[in-house]
């Protein structure tokens, strides 16, 4: 039976999959790395069953896509992507996306989640300093804050509209 597997990395060096049906199958996980290590291209393969993750190193000056040859196995279905969410985490993500559109809607585009989310960190962090709470909490809720905005894509300024010249007037 050939298993999915998620390739959630890869770069020349190495490659992780995610193998979610096989979740804690120590049997499995231990088989599968070892009959992946003797293919060409395949320098290591470490599997963990409990995290259902599995990280093959690859040989960089190997020119064939490790994939062929694994997908050439039976063993493995390689899809690209991470795995989908649970149908719990889905609904959250769906009504999250919902909240997500009506404010970017509601405020013409200047605030989304995203901005309430940095912006309650913010306020919260700032609750804690004046409380007396400097380290811990206040420094995780910062922390938060700035690592929301460091994944929040910049917008480019708009330029300054042209200024057309001035009228001359002709005699």
């Amino acid at each position: 039976m050939q298993s999915i597997a998620y390739q959630v990395h890869r770069t020349r060096e190495r490659m992780r999959l995610r193998l979610p049906d096989r979740r804690h199958d120590e049997a499995f996980f231990a088989d599968l790395c070892e009959q992946l290590t003797a293919l060409p291209g395949i320098v290591e393969v470490s599997g963990n069953p409990s995290t259902a993750g599995l990280l093959i190193r690859l040989d960089p000056t190997q020119a064939q896509d490790p994939r062929l040859a694994i997908a050439a196995t039976g063993r493995l279905q390689i899809v690209d992507g991470p795995p989908p969410l649970s149908p719990g985490l889905n609904a959250v993500r769906r009504a999250a996306d919902r909240i997500d559109r009506s404010l970017e809607e509601q405020t013409g585009g200047s605030a989304d989640l995203r901005t309430l989310a940095v912006l309650l960190l913010i306020v919260l962090a700032m609750g804690q300093v004046l409380r007396g709470q400097l380290l811990a909490p206040a420094a995780s809720l910062l922390w938060y804050a700035f690592e929301l905005l460091r994944f929040v894509p910049t917008i480019p300024e708009e330029p300054e509209p042209r200024q057309r010249p001035a009228a001359q007037h002709l005699p």
